[in-house]
């Protein structure tokens, strides 16, 4: 992350998502960028909004392990969407959008970091020229 901090996964990440524990598994894209996933799982979730986030060039993608009904998804300080998910259904956030949600039933979710140098790095490896059509 060429020495940026980032609360786009891990403890941090957890943190503002109101749980004590985040798990997450990091690994380092060339040399500048980190590509992780963090398991957050909480049953008695505060009911409150999540804590704001470091707006960043990188994105999340949100993997549900536990069905999420009428869930309430805000960017950049407005609401963006309400929907169901479903375990299994994923979402695609943007860090630079400043997205939150509303954590008023219990969740069990997978988050993959992927900030713009990891996949500038994955566009332009040379195992992505190997196999362009």
């Amino acid at each position: 992350m060429d020495g940026v901090m980032t609360e786009g996964y891990g403890q941090r990440f957890g943190e503002r998502l109101r749980v004590e524990n985040a798990r997450a598994m990091v690994t380092r894209v060339l040399r500048n960028a980190d590509i992780a996933v963090t398991e957050i799982r909480c049953d008695n979730p505060p009911l409150e909004m999540t804590g704001a986030v470091q707006r960043e060039d990188a994105f999340v993608i949100t993997l549900y392990l536990r069905d999420r009904p009428n869930h309430e998804y805000w960017e950049d300080g407005r609401r963006a969407l309400v929907c169901d998910f479903r375990a299994g259904e994923s979402c695609l956030h943007d860090l630079k959008r400043d997205p939150s949600a509303v954590l008023d039933k219990p969740y069990h979710t997978l988050f993959l970091y992927l900030p713009r140098g990891a996949l500038d790095a994955i566009a332009d490896g040379p195992t992505c020229r190997e196999f362009a059509i």
